[in-house]
């Protein structure tokens, strides 16, 4: 069994990761669950600059307040490594290695990050496959905040399935059933077919570019192709806790 999972949150000054939504897709099955993670702490426990972080998440990325939620953090991890315990590939899409640290810590795991294989940004293949659907969730805050399009991870989550599904499909013959080394073997042959060098690199960062609100870059928190954040560095450390 293969799974794709999206991970909507706060990636805080120091780089940590704090997840608010996670979402999880069946690649080969038609089943799905999402959860809103209740808030871990009292917001004023934490310090300004992390305070500052979840505003400016909660407002231009995903929607989501602070006080919303209600799933447990600490059951909901526990039930997550239940589901992925016998899982044979999990699939991500991230630019942003706090992400990858934290949920390979969480699953004590390696995840497929499709940012490697190619994959567009959720942003993109939402154009490419015409995609209207909407959780419940987020529709309603859109119809309440100007329309603004917030990152859902459950939206994410299928419109990462049918690009990987499509790139299987391009890649078996038409009779041929879809399993989990046949989605490997697609996307490993889509890289190589699509990049010469069949490396990809994660984003650059520019240190001469400027970085506000304590090191986040506002015009970068919801570009029109994909999210990049400054303070996404490979040397982040795994998340524990929020700096306070």
């Amino acid at each position: 069994m293969d799974y794709i999972i999206d991970m909507q949150g706060y990636i805080c000054p120091d780089g940590k990761f704090l997840p608010k939504e996670i979402a999880v897709v069946s690649l080969l099955l038609h089943s799905a669950s999402s959860w809103i993670i209740s808030p871990p702490d009292d917001y004023l426990n934490y310090s300004a600059e992390v305070r500052k972080c979840i505003e400016l998440y909660s407002q231009r990325v995903h929607g989501i307040q602070w006080t919303e939620g209600s799933v447990c953090a600490d059951k909901l991890y526990g039930h997550l490594r239940n589901i992925l315990l016998s899982a044979n590939n999990i699939y991500i899409y991230v630019d942003s290695s706090s992400k990858v640290q934290f949920l390979e810590n969480l699953l004590g795991r390696k995840v497929v990050n499709l940012c490697q294989y190619l994959c567009p940004a959720s942003s993109i293949l939402m154009r490419e496959f015409d995609f209207k659907t909407t959780c419940l969730e987020h529709m309603l805050k859109s119809e309440v905040r100007l329309s603004r399009e917030f990152q859902c991870a459950l939206n994410n989550c299928r419109l990462y399935k049918r690009w990987v599904i499509q790139v299987t499909r391009d890649h078996i013959r038409p009779r041929n059933e879809i399993e989990s080394d046949t989605v490997y073997a697609a996307l490993r042959n889509h890289l190589r077919q699509n990049n010469e060098d069949a490396v990809l690199e994660l984003s650059s960062e520019d240190d001469d570019e400027p970085e506000e609100f304590f090191g986040i870059n506002a015009v970068d928190l919801n570009p029109p192709e994909r999210a990049r954040f400054f303070n996404d560095r490979p040397d982040a450390a795994p998340p524990d806790r929020l700096i306070r």
